[in-house]
C-alpha cells in the first residue's frame, strides 16, 4: 500500500523535482562563473574584501530558490488531488487518514530534503575550492534559514489546499508568510547562527497544520 502510495506521488512531482534540482545546479555554476570572473575582474584581494568587509554575498542567488522549489513540488502534489477530487478516494484508502496525510507530506518534504542535500554538497565543495572553512561555515549557517523556508513553503502549499475553509486558507497565508519571510533575511551573515536548532523545530511543527486541515476537509467543513 506504502509502495503504491509513494509511486503516485512521485508520478506527480517527478517533473518538479528534476525541474527543482536541474535550477539549482545552475544557479550553483552561475555562482562558480561569478566568482572565478570576480577573481579575474577584481583581483584575489580586492574580491576578497568585498566578501569579508563588504558583506558581499557570492551565493545570494539562492535566496528565493527553495522558496520556490517548495511551492512547486506543494503545487504539482496537491492540486491535482483537489482540483479532481482524488484526495477524498485517496483517504478512503484501508489506511487511517492522518496516516495517508502524513506518508503524502512526508514524501514530499523527505524529496525537498534530498534535493537540498545534494544542492549543499556541491555548494560545499564549491565553496571550499574558493575559500577557508571560515567562509565556508558562513555560508552554510547563513543559507540554512533560506533552505528550511522551502520546506515550511512547501508544508505551506500542501496545508492551504487541503484547507477547505477560505477564512482559515488566509489566515495560514499570512502566518506562514511571515515565519517565511523572517527565514529569507538576508541583510546580515550568520543572522541566525544561534537560533537554528530553534528555526528546524519550528519549521517541522508547521508539518502538523496539515492534520487539522485534512480533518474539516474530511467532515466537509465550510465554515
Amino acid at each position: 500500500m506504502l509502495k503504491a502510495l509513494f509511486y503516485k506521488e512521485w508520478l506527480k512531482t517527478r517533473w518538479a523535482l528534476f525541474i527543482v534540482t536541474g535550477v539549482l545546479v545552475l544557479a550553483l555554476i552561475k555562482m562558480i562563473l561569478e566568482i572565478s570572473y570576480g577573481i579575474r575582474f577584481m583581483g584575489a584581494n580586492a574580491y576578497w574584501y568585498q566578501i569579508t568587509i563588504m558583506g558581499s554575498m557570492y551565493y545570494v542567488d539562492l535566496l528565493y530558490l527553495p522558496f520556490f522549489a517548495g511551492l512547486l513540488v506543494g503545487v504539482t502534489q496537491f492540486v491535482p488531488e483537489i482540483s479532481e477530487s482524488r484526495l477524498k478516494l485517496t483517504l478512503h484508502l484501508p489506511m487511517h487518514e492522518n496516516s495517508i496525510l502524513m506518508y503524502m507530506v512526508s514524501y514530499g518534504t523527505i524529496s525537498l530534503i534530498l534535493v537540498f542535500i545534494l544542492t549543499y554538497i556541491l555548494f560545499i565543495l564549491i565553496s571550499s575550492g574558493f575559500f577557508p572553512a571560515e567562509i565556508v561555515y558562513s555560508a552554510i549557517v547563513t543559507t540554512l534559514p533560506w533552505f528550511l523556508a522551502g520546506m515550511v513553503s512547501y508544508l505551506a502549499t500542501a496545508t492551504v489546499f487541503v484547507e477547505p475553509i477560505w477564512p482559515k486558507r488566509v489566515l495560514m497565508i499570512l502566518i506562514f508568510s511571515l515565519y517565511i519571510a523572517n527565514l529569507l533575511d538576508s541583510d546580515h551573515y550568520n543572522e541566525y547562527a544561534h537560533s537554528l536548532i530553534y528555526l528546524f523545530i519550528i519549521s517541522l511543527m508547521f508539518g502538523i497544520t496539515i492534520l487539522y486541515a485534512g480533518q474539516r476537509f474530511r467532515k466537509g467543513v465550510l465554515k
